[in-house]
């Protein structure tokens, strides 16, 4: 029964290749040379690689590489081994027996047991991690707050903030550290003290991974990705120098932007993770982009892009590059897996094979839509008969836009209160970068059934609300899940305790 799953989930992608070898190999399996194999290293070759003493056809899986498709390319005719040993996130049971197993085409005849037994480890000078973080890796560190400690702090605190790394941790010279911004052909470098020594601007914004609430469309079908529950997302104050009163330093002004039909702008940091936002999002008076060096008033940390990164308020997580090395000015976007392939687009929800869509005619993500979650469910005892149930939880909606409302509902959604909004609820018209906190208490004697069926939905101030399904929520890369949010919780008449479901 496994093996026909296994089989029926990888054929809506053309991964069953290989599988029938995978399970039903006769005792003549095949057999290949490392040089053989460096032979494969193109799509018109096919692209071949090892993974210890076994042999992988990997072509039809290269355009689904969540990584994409250059990264994977990388390793065409080559071993995983020196790839994998800097991105970990591969070496799990899951990816190796339901992705790249499958696609097992045979063995290697000179295999070297010991060819990377010496390997430096990437991640020996990571930083030490808050212990109460939910790690879904540790290299690379991708790890969330927990759902029962995200509102004790409007601000997070830095050691517990949400950590998405895509690579290990760089080690930089203060010293030696360099700001480059290119165009065209000019390059010019700042210093972190030339930086700091222009005007200082602080802003509070909140960032939130793409991926978050993936695992929950996971229980609708398999998606690809970190499985984070809704603990990725967390609230800075951030201090540095706006990057429009850097360009305008520079004479980059908006009449020599727009005559050099300057259209793109590009980050990319020291790990090679690159990403680029449209010009007027930096231009604007009230784009409020940033280059941060200071993070709730203590100098950035290492996993949070130290010496700088870029805070790009509204827009999803990936936007926002740490440990900045180049700006660039473009009339493109960047290229690479993060901006133009599949890692960061929002694929339509009917689409489980690639080959039906064309990737180039997909936008990348920018601004993150209306959000909402429920943290904790909570019993207030005010006195023996004055009880309460509390339903708190955070809302947050991309492109500055606050939140209007939060609707509750304890009955599975046959009828709806209001939250009262908290923290967060009174930003800026189309400046409100960060989340708001709401709750709503329902007296004990309002409480019909033991059994609570509790789901949020939040309306911005554009009116935009969330999905109700997650059915139209869910998409192959499993990014952007903002379907309403649903928690089960059973009250204990003996104790009037309430437990999660």
């Amino acid at each position: 029964m496994a093996i026909k799953k296994l089989i029926f989930g990888l054929s809506g992608i053309g991964l069953t290749s290989g599988l029938s070898y995978y399970f039903f190999k006769n005792k003549n399996e095949k057999k290949f040379t490392y040089e053989e194999v460096s032979k494969h290293n193109s799509i018109d070759k096919k692209v071949w690689v090892t993974y210890k003493k076994d042999v992988y056809d990997i072509t039809k899986f290269i355009q689904y590489h969540p990584g994409g498709k250059d990264k994977i390319m990388l390793a065409g005719g080559k071993d995983l081994e020196p790839y994998w040993n800097i991105y970990r996130q591969h070496l799990n049971d899951n990816i190796i027996n339901t992705i790249l197993l499958p696609l097992k085409i045979g063995s290697l005849s000179d295999y070297e047991h010991n060819k990377y037994l010496n390997t430096t480890d990437p991640y020996i000078s990571d930083p030490k991690r808050n212990d109460l973080l939910k790690f879904h890796n540790l290299t690379p560190c991708n790890s969330e707050v927990p759902s029962n400690y995200l509102l004790d702090n409007w601000i997070t605190p830095n050691d517990f903030w949400y950590i998405r790394n895509h690579n290990p941790v760089p080690i930089v010279d203060i010293d030696k550290f360099k700001l480059n911004i290119n165009f065209q052909k000019n390059i010019f470098s700042l210093s972190i003290k030339e930086i700091k020594k222009l005007k200082n601007t602080k802003l509070i914004s909140t960032i939130q991974c793409g991926g978050n609430r993936r695992s929950g469309l996971n229980k609708l079908d398999k998606t690809s990705g970190t499985t984070w529950d809704i603990g990725a997302i967390s609230n800075a104050e951030w201090n540095g120098v706006l990057l429009k009163e850097v360009l305008n330093n520079l004479g980059f002004t908006s009449e020599k932007i727009n005559d050099n039909n300057i259209k793109h702008i590009h980050f990319e940091g020291i790990d090679g993770v690159k990403s680029s936002i449209p010009i007027e999002k930096v231009i604007n008076n009230r784009g409020d982009v940033l280059l941060a060096f200071e993070m709730n008033g203590d100098t950035l940390p290492e996993d949070h892009g130290f010496p700088l990164r870029v805070i790009v308020p509204g827009h999803v997580g990936i936007r926002n590059i740490k440990w900045l090395k180049n700006i660039t000015l473009s009339d493109k976007e960047a290229d690479g897996p993060w901006q133009k392939e599949i890692a960061y687009k929002g694929i339509p929800h009917y689409i489980k094979n690639l080959n039906e869509i064309n990737l180039d005619d997909i936008p990348p993500i920018q601004e993150t839509p209306i959000q909402s979650c429920i943290t904790d469910i909570n019993l207030l005892e005010i006195s023996d008969k004055d009880k309460y149930i509390e339903i708190r939880g955070f809302a947050y909606s991309g492109g500055g836009r606050g939140i209007n409302r939060v609707d509750v509902s304890i009955d599975d959604g046959k009828t709806w209160r209001i939250a009262e909004l908290k923290e967060g609820s009174n930003q800026e018209y189309n400046r409100a970068w960060a989340w708001t906190f709401w709750e709503l208490k329902i007296h004990i004697t309002e409480i019909k059934k033991k059994r609570l069926k509790v789901i949020c939905k939040a309306i911005d101030s554009s009116y935009n609300i969330q999905p109700d399904k997650i059915e139209h929520a869910w998409n192959i890369r499993g990014l952007n899940n903002n379907s309403w949010h649903r928690i089960d919780s059973h009250i204990n008449d003996k104790t009037f305790g309430l437990k999660h479901i």
